[in-house]
């Protein structure tokens, strides 16, 4: 007697329904989000670099160590002290030797002055954890949005976002701009020769 053969299972379909399962898992998964600083670079400038020195009390310095210490012109803080201190740095009110070189603009028919060139010098050792990065940054511009906030409220009675985008930019680029220089991380660990 001849024995029958089973037939096998037709799998020419199979992968055309791995493909359609893919497709499908694809579509109704959601990714994990990814946080991160919310920075726009400013655009390229056409004027020439100028070889003007900048001026020591124009520039603000910002140190986060290995440690995880943070110090605002050569005095340990607390995080928490970081963004009064911005504050009155970069304060147009702020007046004396300490504080940035003043200049006169007009404001609404008035004559303001402001900050020429105020400046926030960060740097932070290669060590430094990235929470710690993540929140110095969080109150450096804080500290920038809060000025910038309570000026609009003093001169045109609304919130900076909430003014017309000529103001926003008048503002943003005049009076209390995002000026925040990253120096390039140092490495304690190597030793100095």
């Amino acid at each position: 007697m001849a024995s029958k053969k089973t037939p096998g299972i037709n799998g020419s379909s199979m992968a055309d329904v791995s493909f359609i399962l893919f497709i499908f898992f694809l579509m109704v998964t959601t990714m994990g989000t990814d946080y991160g600083l919310i920075r726009q670079l400013p655009p390229m400038s056409q004027d020439p670099v100028s070889d003007e020195k900048i001026i020591e009390r124009n520039v603000f310095v910002v140190n986060v160590n290995i440690s995880n210490l943070i110090q605002a012109e050569g005095n340990v803080i607390d995080i928490s002290e970081l963004r009064p201190k911005v504050k009155e740095f970069f304060n147009i009110a702020s007046e004396g030797d300490n504080f940035p070189e003043k200049m006169d603009t007009i404001v609404d028919g008035k004559t303001l002055r402001i900050n020429r060139i105020a400046v926030v010098s960060l740097q932070n050792d290669r060590g430094t954890s990235y929470r710690t990065y993540i929140q110095v940054q969080n109150e450096l511009a804080g500290a920038v949005h809060e000025l910038r906030n309570e000026f609009c409220r003093q001169y045109y009675d609304a919130d900076y976002e909430d003014c017309e985008q000529n103001i926003q930019d008048f503002v943003g680029k005049k009076i209390y701009p995002m000026a925040i220089s990253e120096a390039e991380p140092v490495d304690k660990s190597k030793k100095k020769k």
